[in-house]
């Protein structure tokens, strides 16, 4: 009896050191699961806070003073005070404008985020293919390109230029694709290989049913090729049309009488120069005038004596000879004279008043436009030295800068658009005349030249812009509406009639086109008929999340 009490006892025992045990066990377990749990709501250095963020004065909450006022003497204590405001230096905005806190940073970031059309790549706010209500606004702002219908402002093609801040933060968080000789488009984007397009079709329940939706067509038609390139332009003087101004003696700029930019014609006075050779000039030009007057007389007398035959013949001509010599000194110094810069009216004047003087006025030679003050006041400039450019301001240069692959696309005669980068819609436009035959070894871009044949009205010599050449080669392209074509998600699809009722999705890669078509370079033939209006309908009974079978009688199949 006393062996089977002792055993139980044994029992009881080992039964209580167990629960024991499992009970300091569990506590254990529980103190690491707290200090894993506490590790894990640990922060990373660098990691941005959000909820440490005081929204009422937009700093961080463990460092707002005016929530916490105890941190004022932190702060004072290490140096980042802001007297003035009362306000750390490092929060105060009115000294620091340019303070940003990482939180602010992740709320910008989210808030633009969200605010975004995939589809269409311009802000869902502001998207006017998915909210057409929108459009109204925009035409009435004057943010309106009637030649694509879209808004001024979204219009990538009159626009290339355009980018918006939550493309930058698409780029940033997408990942990086190796590039394999993949071109990107601004504006169109690949097909994907496979997806639910593949060998889709759309059957609606009878033919009376796809008529009640509204659906029209359009049969492909073909034409030409047309390609766009674009490179960064400036617009210059007509150098063919450019001249220089110059005088033909050592001279020194006394005095400007104009002003880069004016209009002169000819023999409006350009500049007062000082010349001690214009004076020596001009006196050898009396000297000459009165030697041929001389001259002159002694060859009348002459001439009568030889009438009377009181002269011998070879006097006559001896005579003859030396008017003639003393005319053509005074013919080349008057050439002088005016290729110096004064004109036949200053040198009548010259010839009626008798004086010389090392001072003249310096006439325009020509009418057009001063490109350029080249001399300075005071700087003497030896003979032929240029004093200014004078240009016709009507005559214009658009040089573009083309790639290696650009320019060996391009020819003689093309048509060329100059868009402005001071963002006008203004355009002007001319032929190509000239293509350079070699690259520039530093940027390795070849300038292509063509003159302006329609300017905008303020266009300027030295305005840049981008040049927009139009190519078209013999290849023949489908062209279909741009209503016709559909982002499906993943592909470009246009809707193939295949019977009344039958339409059948086709991926297709586009191009622009004219006016309000794009060019089809794969996927569709001429001569087949594609839905135009109704082909949105049809799109939503591609994607899942759409309407669903059923609606208007269509119903998926295949």
């Amino acid at each position: 009896m006393k062996r089977i009490i002792w055993i139980i006892g044994l029992i009881f025992v080992a039964a209580g050191t167990v629960a024991l045990t499992s009970s300091l066990l569990k506590n254990t377990e529980a103190d690491e699961i707290d200090h894993s749990t506490h590790n894990h709501e640990s922060h990373r250095p660098g990691e941005v806070v959000m909820s440490d963020w005081c929204k009422e004065h937009l700093v961080p909450e463990s460092e707002c003073t005016q929530c916490n006022p105890s941190l004022i003497e932190e702060f004072k204590a290490s140096g980042d005070w802001c007297a003035g405001h009362d306000l750390p230096e490092s929060h105060c905005r009115l000294c620091n404008p340019e303070i940003v806190f990482p939180q602010e940073e992740q709320i910008y970031v989210a808030e633009i985020s969200s605010d975004w059309c995939a589809e269409h790549s311009v802000p869902e706010s502001e998207c006017t293919k998915c909210n057409p209500s929108l459009i109204e606004e925009f035409k009435a702002s004057g943010d309106w390109c009637a030649g694509h219908g879209l808004p001024e402002s979204h219009c990538r093609l009159c626009n290339p230029e355009i980018v918006f801040p939550q493309e930058k933060l698409v780029q940033i968080q997408r990942p990086e694709i190796p590039d394999e000789g993949v071109e990107v488009s601004l504006f169109f984007r690949p097909n994907q290989d496979v997806c639910a397009t593949n060998d889709a079709l759309i059957q609606f329940a009878s033919p009376l049913t796809a008529e009640k939706t509204g659906i029209t067509t359009y049969r492909v038609v073909s034409a030409k090729q047309e390609s766009t390139t674009k490179a960064p332009a400036e617009v210059l003087f007509d150098e063919n049309s450019t001249s220089v101004i110059s005088s033909t003696v050592k001279s020194l700029v006394s005095r400007w009488l104009i002003s880069p930019g004016d209009i002169v014609e000819k023999n409006d006075p350009i500049a007062i120069l000082q010349s001690p050779e214009m004076a020596e000039l001009q006196a050898k030009y009396l000297s000459a005038a009165a030697e041929l007057e001389v001259q002159k007389q002694e060859l009348e007398r002459i001439e009568s004596l030889r009438a009377k035959n009181l002269t011998t013949l070879s006097e006559y001509e001896r005579r003859n000879a030396l008017y003639k010599k003393a005319r053509a000194e005074l013919t080349g110094l008057r050439g002088r004279l005016l290729s110096s810069g004064m004109n036949n009216q200053d040198i009548d004047r010259l010839l009626d008043s008798g004086s010389v003087s090392k001072e003249f006025i310096f006439k325009a030679s020509a009418s057009g436009l001063i490109a350029q003050r080249i001399a300075q006041v005071g700087e003497l400039l030896e003979d032929g030295q240029p004093l200014a450019l004078l240009t016709n301001p009507s005559s214009l240069w658009i040089e573009a800068h083309l790639t290696e692959d650009q320019i060996n696309r391009v020819s003689m005669g093309q048509n060329l658009v100059f868009s402005s980068d001071d963002g006008t819609l203004n355009r002007s436009s001319g032929k190509i005349i000239w293509i350079s035959p070699y690259l520039d070894p530093h940027s390795r871009t070849g300038i292509v030249r063509a003159s302006v044949s329609h300017a905008a009205t303020n266009l300027r010599a030295g305005d840049f812009g981008t040049a927009l050449i139009m190519e078209t080669s013999n290849n023949e392209l489908a062209l279909v509406p741009k209503d016709a074509v559909q982002w499906e998600g993943c592909c470009n699809v246009v809707f193939v009639k295949e019977a009344a009722d039958r339409f059948r999705p086709r991926k297709v890669a586009i191009t622009d086109g004219p006016d309000s078509y794009y060019q089809v370079t794969q996927g569709l033939s001429a001569g087949e008929e594609i839905v135009v209006n109704g082909s949105f309908l049809l799109k939503t009974e591609l994607k899942k999340t759409s309407i669903g079978a059923g609606c208007c009688g269509i119903e998926p199949v295949g």
